[in-house]
């Protein structure tokens, strides 16, 4: 008896499991015959679409074009997009070939930092006046140094660029001067030697660059005349205690013709050298600035830097 409910304890075992394993085996070969489209897709979380906006490209602005001392020639209209501003129109040329990328003419001279053509000697306007009494008592030049210096030889100066300032708010009241009478044509020239540079220019000529005659060209040329003359007259006069080497000063012109804020940035000469440079551009005569002029400067006032150099032989 015990032996026959085993035997069918195992035969209802068996069928239980033939009966689950054809379970199983139907599921199976229905999934297989059921299309995939009706079963849900598990994707992943959509990620929102890539927005790209094109903002307009604005055209880079047109820089103020650099002050440059030009040559003698004068042409009757100024050239287009001319990368300099000068007293007079003047255009582009070179006496050797391009070997550069910068839109001057290919010179070899010194090494400067200044922007030189030509070589020229130097022609005073007149004889300079004696200098204030005054400022003579209260700037007395430093004592030479104690080492021999070497002997000064041909002199140099030029008015350089200096960056432009933001604009304040703050206004200067603007001062009751009248306006400048129309000043003839200086015979001044300052003593300059060719700068070495490597330019652009292709069109064969004297060395030259494109430049336009501007109102603040033609006034930066009055102060450089007007601190040109003084200083010539302060050098001839203390050459002996002057070293060769280069003094940079900053100084700002006020509406008036007025200095103010000289500083010196950099000195390879002698403290004398620079007492020299700095009482000449503070006794300069420079005239008011003009209203057309004015108009184009921050606050109505014109910072330059101006380099003195006294070469060797």
């Amino acid at each position: 008896m015990e032996w026959t409910d085993t035997r069918r304890e195992t035969v209802l075992a068996a069928i239980a499991s033939v009966l689950l394993h054809l379970a199983l085996i139907l599921c199976v070969a229905l999934a297989l015959t059921v299309p995939a489209w009706q079963f849900p897709e598990s994707s992943p979380d959509t990620e929102a679409p890539i927005e790209v906006t094109v903002l307009p490209v604005e055209a880079p602005k047109p820089q103020d074009p650099f002050y440059v001392a030009t040559t003698e020639q004068n042409t009757p209209e100024a050239p287009k997009n001319a990368p300099f501003e000068s007293d007079k129109n003047t255009r582009a040329a070179s006496e050797s070939a391009p070997s550069g990328t910068a839109p001057v003419p290919t010179l070899d001279g010194r090494e400067a930092q200044n922007l030189e053509l030509a070589n020229r000697d130097y022609t005073k306007q007149g004889e300079a006046a004696a200098p204030r009494q005054q400022a003579a008592e209260q700037t007395a030049p430093p004592e030479p140094q104690a080492t021999p210096a070497p002997t000064p030889a041909p002199t140099q100066l030029a008015l350089r660029e200096v960056p432009a300032r933001p604009k304040t708010e703050e206004r200067p009241k603007p001062a009751p001067t009248a306006q400048p009478k129309p000043q003839a044509a200086s015979a001044f020239q300052p003593e300059t030697r060719i700068t070495k540079i490597r330019g652009s220019i292709s069109n064969r000529g004297k060395a030259s660059v494109d430049a336009a005659a501007t109102p603040l060209g033609r006034y930066k040329k009055m102060v450089s005349d007007a601190i040109g003359s003084r200083w010539y007259f302060y050098v001839n006069d203390q050459i002996g205690l002057l070293n060769i080497g280069t003094v940079e000063v900053r100084f700002i012109v006020s509406s008036n013709g007025k200095v103010g804020g000289v500083k010196v940035l950099s000195n390879t000469s002698n403290e004398s050298f620079a007492s020299v440079s700095v009482n000449s551009i503070i006794e300069a005569e420079i005239p008011p600035i003009p209203d057309e002029v004015a108009k184009l400067l921050v606050n109505g006032r014109l910072e330059i830097d101006y380099t003195f150099t006294i070469l060797s032989n």
